[in-house]
This record gives C-alpha cells, sequence and structure tokens, in this order.
C-alpha cells in the first residue's frame, strides 16, 4: 500500500486558468508539478489503500478524465524514481544505491555540459537570513518600492545629464590594466548584494534558502543562492518579485554609485563608482535582464506568461513538431497544457538555441583571445555540449521510443543530411563582398600652400569651376616683400657704384660687376618665392576649401593641404578591404557596382582603377569609422591620429555617371564573384574571425 513521503507538501497554482498542484520536496528542495487528476491519484495514496482500491476510486470520481492505466503506472514510476513514495515492503537498496549514484552523475554530466557555468554549494544561509530579515522586511513594501523608484529615478536623470562624460573614451577607461583589477574585485561584492535580494525575497513570504555558494562563470567564481523555494508561492506576482529582487538590488547599488559619481572627485572612490554602475547598470541588464538565458529573467517571463519550465518544454515542443510532422509519429504527445502556448514555446526554444549558441562562442572568443590554449579546449567543448550531446541524447530516444518508426527515422534523416550536405557544399549560391569606401580626390587634385604665409584674400570662388592655372588664393609675406625690397635697392646701388667706377678704376667694376651678379641671383630666387604667394589651380574642375570663410587671415605653411580641384563627371572611391577578403576581390571580382550611403537606392557600374600596395592602418575618410556611419574600427591607443584597429588594403574605384556631392562621402561598393557553395563563405567567415582574434 502505497503512502507519500512525509516532507512533501502540496501548493495549489493557477496557470492559464487552470489549477495545478507543485508538490514540494523538503528532503532535497525539489519541485514537481502535477494535473489535478494526478493530484487526486496521489491524494488517495495514504498507506491505507491498495493500488487496486485507488485505481477504482479514482475511476469513480474522475470518470472520463480518468487517465490511463499506462499513464497510471508512468506516474507512480516517477514518483518512485523521485523518492516521493514509500511502502509497507522493505526497500531495495541496490536500486537505492544505483539511483544515488546516477544522480551524481547527472549532476556532473550537467556540469561537463555547460563548461561556462559550474555550481558548487557550500553553507546552508538559512538561520542567518531569518535573524537579519527584520532590517530588510521594510524595503519589501510600497513605502520601500517608492523610496527605490525615487532613487533610481533620479539616477537615470544623472545619467542622461552626464551621458557623454560617462561614455566617452569608455573603452580605455574599462580595459586598463588598473581598472580590470578594481574590476574583478567589485564585481563578486556587487553579486553579494544581488543574491542576498533573492534570499530575503524568499524570507518575507515565508519561504527558506538552503544553499549558497560559487557558481563559475567563464571560469571566475561568483557567489549564488538557491531561491527555488519562492517555487512554492501561490501568486505568481511574489514569485515574480522573488526573480527580480536581484535585479532592483543591482540597479539600486548603481545608482547609489552613480550619485556618488557626480559628487566625488577624481580619485579611486570615482572610479570604484563608476565600475559599480558599469557592472548594476550594463551587467546586470544584460545578464540577468536577458531572458534568453536561465536567470532572473527567465523566471520572470515564466511566471508572467503562466508557463512553467518554459525552456524544457519549448525544447520538448520542438521535439514534438519534428516527431509529429517530420517523422510521422502519430503517438507523440504534445507539452502543450493549455490554449495560447504554442507560439510562445516554439519562439522562445529558437530564440534560446541560438543566443545559446552566440554567447557560447563569444565566451570562446574572449577567452581563446588571451588564452589561447585555454580557449581551444574551451571550444572543444562547448561544441560537445551544444552538438554532440544533444545528438547522443536523440540518439538515444529514437532507439528506446521510436523502435516501431526507426527505418523511417533513418530514411528521413538520411535523406535530411544529404540535402543539408549538398546544399552547403554543392548548390552554387551568388557570391559577393560589400566595403565602404569615401569620394577620394587624386594626388593631383589637391591643393597646397607654396610657401609660409598668411593668407591674403581669396581670388576665387569656392564650389565655382576653374582652370588648369587660375590664381586661387595670394598668402602675404611680410618678410619676403621686405626682403625683395631690400635685395631690389641694394642692386640699384651697386649698378650706380659700377657706372662710376667703369670711368675712375676698371679694376674695382670688375668687383662690383661680379657682386652685382650675385645680388641679381638672390632677388631672382626671392621674386620667385614671392610670385609662389599666388596659388595656381594643379588642375580644371570645381574649387573645394573647407571651411573657405574661415581661410582668409589664417596662417598656412609650405605643403599644408588646403583644398581640392576635383572634377566630379569622374568619381574616384577609395575603399577600405580587410586581409581575408582581399585575394578574393582581386582574383575572383567580375562585377562591380557601387551606391552612395545617402541615395541607396541608385546602383552605378563601376571598375577597379588601381590597388594601393600594401596594407595600411590610414584611413581614407573619418566617414568610414563608427562616429561617421562607418563600420571600421579604430585602434583605441592611437590618439593624434585616428587609425584603424587592423591593417586594411586601399583600391581606388571609379563610379560611371555618377556625380558625388563633395569629397569624403560614404559610398558602399559591391564586388560580385562566381557563384559558390555555402561552405567556402562560411570557411572565409570562421578564417576572417581566427585573423581578427589570432592572427592564423
Amino acid at each position: 500500500m502505497p503512502r507519500v513521503r512525509s516532507h512533501v507538501r502540496f501548493h495549489r497554482h493557477t496557470y492559464r486558468d487552470r489549477d495545478w498542484y507543485v508538490l514540494q520536496d523538503h528532503s532535497n528542495g525539489r519541485f514537481h508539478r502535477f494535473s489535478p487528476e494526478a493530484y487526486l491519484i496521489i491524494g488517495l495514496m495514504d498507506g491505507k489503500h491498495t493500488l487496486h482500491d485507488i485505481w477504482k476510486t479514482a475511476c469513480e470520481r474522475l470518470d472520463d478524465d480518468m487517465p490511463t492505466q499506462d499513464e497510471v503506472i508512468d506516474l507512480l514510476s516517477y514518483l518512485h524514481q523521485s523518492d516521493i513514495l514509500q511502502s509497507d515492503t522493505l526497500p531495495d537498496f541496490k536500486d537505492l544505491h544505483r539511483r544515488g549514484r546516477k544522480e551524481k552523475m547527472s549532476r556532473w554530466l550537467a556540469m561537463l555540459r555547460s563548461p561556462a557555468y559550474m555550481n558548487f554549494s557550500l553553507l546552508d544561509p538559512d538561520k542567518f537570513l531569518e535573524k537579519t530579515l527584520f532590517f530588510v522586511r521594510p524595503l519589501f513594501s510600497p513605502v520601500g518600492l517608492i523610496l527605490w523608484l525615487a532613487i533610481v529615478s533620479f539616477a537615470l536623470v544623472q545619467v542622461g545629464i552626464h551621458w557623454r562624460e560617462l561614455t566617452s573614451n569608455v573603452a580605455d577607461r574599462v580595459l586598463s590594466l588598473q581598472n580590470l583589477f578594481v574590476l574583478g574585485l567589485i564585481y563578486p561584492v556587487t553579486r553579494i548584494f544581488h543574491e542576498f535580494g533573492h534570499a530575503y525575497a524568499v524570507k518575507r513570504w515565508g519561504g527558506e534558502v538552503h544553499e549558497m555558494g560559487l557558481m563559475l562563470v567563464t571560469f571566475m567564481p561568483l557567489p549564488y543562492m538557491d531561491a527555488s523555494s519562492s517555487s512554492a508561492f501561490e501568486s505568481k506576482w511574489r514569485r515574480i518579485v522573488v526573480s527580480a529582487a536581484g535585479i532592483m538590488a543591482d540597479l539600486l547599488l548603481a545608482s547609489l554609485g552613480m550619485i556618488v559619481w557626480i559628487n566625488a572627485e577624481q580619485g579611486m572612490v570615482r572610479a570604484v563608482a563608476y565600475n559599480i554602475m558599469l557592472i548594476g547598470g550594463v551587467s546586470t541588464l544584460l545578464l540577468n535582464g536577458n531572458p534568453l538565458l536561465r536567470f532572473d529573467a527567465y523566471y520572470i517571463l515564466s511566471d508572467f506568461l503562466e508557463i512553467p519550465n518554459l525552456a524544457d518544454r519549448g525544447n520538448k515542443y520542438i521535439g514534438y513538431l519534428l516527431q509529429r510532422y517530420l517523422f510521422g509519429v502519430r503517438e507523440a504527445k504534445s507539452p502543450v497544457q493549455a490554449k495560447g502556448e504554442e507560439p510562445w514555446l516554439f519562439l522562445y526554444a529558437v530564440l534560446a538555441f541560438f543566443y545559446r549558441v552566440f554567447i557560447s562562442i563569444t565566451i570562446v572568443l574572449f577567452i581563446a583571445g588571451r588564452f589561447f590554449f585555454i580557449g581551444v579546449i574551451l571550444a572543444l567543448w562547448t561544441m560537445g555540449a551544444i552538438l554532440i550531446f544533444p545528438l547522443i541524447k536523440m540518439g538515444r530516444y529514437v532507439a528506446q521510443n521510436m523502435r516501431r518508426s526507426l527505418s523511417r527515422v533513418l530514411m528521413i534523416a538520411g535523406v535530411f543530411a544529404g540535402f543539408l550536405a549538398g546544399f552547403l557544399f554543392l548548390l552554387p549560391i551568388p557570391s559577393f563582398t560589400v566595403v565602404q569606401g569615401v569620394v577620394w580626390a587624386p594626388e593631383d587634385s589637391r591643393i597646397f600652400a607654396a610657401t609660409d604665409g598668411f593668407v591674403l584674400k581669396l581670388l576665387a570662388t569656392p564650389s565655382s569651376r576653374v582652370s588648369k592655372g587660375d590664381p586661387l588664393f595670394i598668402c602675404e609675406v611680410p618678410e619676403l616683400r621686405a626682403e625683395v625690397n631690400v635685395l631690389q635697392a641694394g642692386l640699384k646701388e651697386q649698378e650706380a657704384r659700377y657706372r662710376r667706377s667703369f670711368v675712375t678704376n676698371i679694376a674695382e667694376a670688375q668687383v662690383i660687376r661680379e657682386s652685382m651678379s650675385s645680388a641679381r641671383a638672390k632677388l631672382a630666387r626671392a621674386e620667385e618665392k614671392f610670385g609662389e604667394m599666388v596659388v595656381r589651380s594643379p588642375v580644371s574642375g570645381i574649387l573645394l576649401i573647407p571651411k573657405a570663410d574661415d581661410l582668409p587671415g589664417s596662417y598656412v605653411r609650405k605643403g599644408m593641404p588646403v583644398g581640392y580641384v576635383v572634377d566630379f563627371s569622374k568619381t574616384i572611391i577609395r575603399v577600405v578591404v580587410n586581409q581575408v577578403d582581399v585575394d578574393h576581390i582581386r582574383n575572383r571580382t567580375r562585377k562591380v557596382t557601387g551606391r552612395f550611403a545617402a541615395s541607396l537606392d541608385k546602383v552605378y557600374p563601376a571598375r577597379i582603377e588601381r590597388e594601393v600596395p600594401g596594407a595600411s592602418k590610414e584611413l581614407p575618410g573619418m566617414a568610414l569609422s563608427p562616429e561617421g556611419g562607418g563600420g571600421v574600427v579604430l585602434d583605441p591607443k592611437e590618439t593624434e591620429k585616428p587609425q584603424s584597429f587592423e591593417k586594411l588594403f586601399h583600391f581606388d574605384i571609379s563610379l560611371d555617371q555618377a556625380k558625388a556631392r563633395g569629397i569624403g562621402e560614404r559610398v558602399y561598393v559591391r564586388f560580385e564573384h562566381d557563384s559558390e557553395p555555402l561552405a567556402f563563405r562560411f570557411y572565409r567567415s570562421i578564417r576572417r574571425v581566427m585573423l581578427k582574434r589570432f592572427g592564423i
């Protein structure tokens, strides 16, 4: 005669207007959810009724809602495996030992499947929380919520006021060696406040917290507390508050850090406050505030939608769809339990899978960029967790539960694998490379100052057409004018002396004549420099002078670029190409087109004019940087002259039938190549990442 163990309690929950019963096992902290029909059957297990009596009574009470015999057997098996049932028969110690070993093995396998996330339990904080709850209880009240909103709102206003100061040069400030050390010390402390927020929220409504320990996130130790007892709360809003308490604690710390930051002087206190803001305001929202990861926001979303076990049931729903509609298994059971759950289960399972792959790859690349060997091991480990383990699990499931349809499953899987391989490796797909460039002025179209001096006035109107040799502007060099006057006066004096000496002293006249030759040479050189004060157009075209109104009266140095004379009937674009794509563009380009960023609807035919020899970090224009709307990442170490983070190859492209609006205008250039399968494009993308991260 089966009987439910004394350490379990039932709690009634309502999900989507339907009652469910949550069983809380106080011996191990686990929770199990049952339907009303299963709850009635479990309730009859009081140690006084045999299984026959329980079956008979349940049939009478449930009538048409009575589960099938196989479903009741599955329920009994589940209760037995979960150590919820006991009976008057002697326990099977071998079975208990086997289940204990299986449970330990499953915990280790779970850690192996998630190498970046591991938990280690250390102590039981429940008594400490019980004794200190008095101090924080007022925070879990309407007054506490209003106070929290006031502090956070004030901090948000201050963030808006000081936004530019907060975000300027943020990469150098955060990634400096000194700041990384401070960040490493502060982050675990802020996590303690986060976890205690969850724990006190659980205690506020009578829950228990019996586990506290360390969680390794990308091998960084962080504290954690097990607040799963909140699953017993009947009110979904209380469960949501427990899940949100950690985020609220982080935002409160970030807000207090903002208040300290705006009032503190430059120094360690201000740096610590800035890091607390960064952790609480940015890191927390990206990690705990992301529902696609099984952290706080996931449980908030699950309770708000009233879909328990959203992630697991979403994966089961995808499996059901594959079995039912791909493999044709009519006996497949849907995990959907209420109307309206289908789109949420499907959408969450798909988005969470791709995000998990993305975040795993990001973590692997981040670690491998600093510790290559560890990164390679972690990459293989992650690949096993994401691909190999699920495939093994799927294979076992197929072998155990789909034996009748095994041949059909293998045939469909083979066809699908063949189709996928053909699609990736055989089917030609249009291939192209899109890069960015700027309207470029040829070297012979640039206007340079011919001498040092002040610009006296403009002789040509900016944006007007000029011809080669036309005067553009004149420079004033008072010292040079005075030098010419002095040389001219000196030459006249020597000529007068020469005429006088030629009559009276032939020898002296000969000496003066040689001196006159030297004076004439000096005067010729001075007059040549004086003539260079008038700057003339190097070619015919449109005169472009940036800030032309500010040019008169300004001082220029010899060789300094002042403007351009451009013939826009032939537009030249200088594009930048990364190291991975340059060979593809050189050897496999069959068509080139261009679009101006300001008018993407117009496509112009183009052709490659020339390639600038060698790679360079210099940018053709700031329009290619993120500040100008481009995608070329700048090197944060270069503060004097902006340069790209990696070396790039430059190509000059001519656009036919296109008229640019000005030098430096951003342009998208598309190089079309021969069609190729997707696998080769994936290979180049992976190679690009390898070159960028590791130089291999």
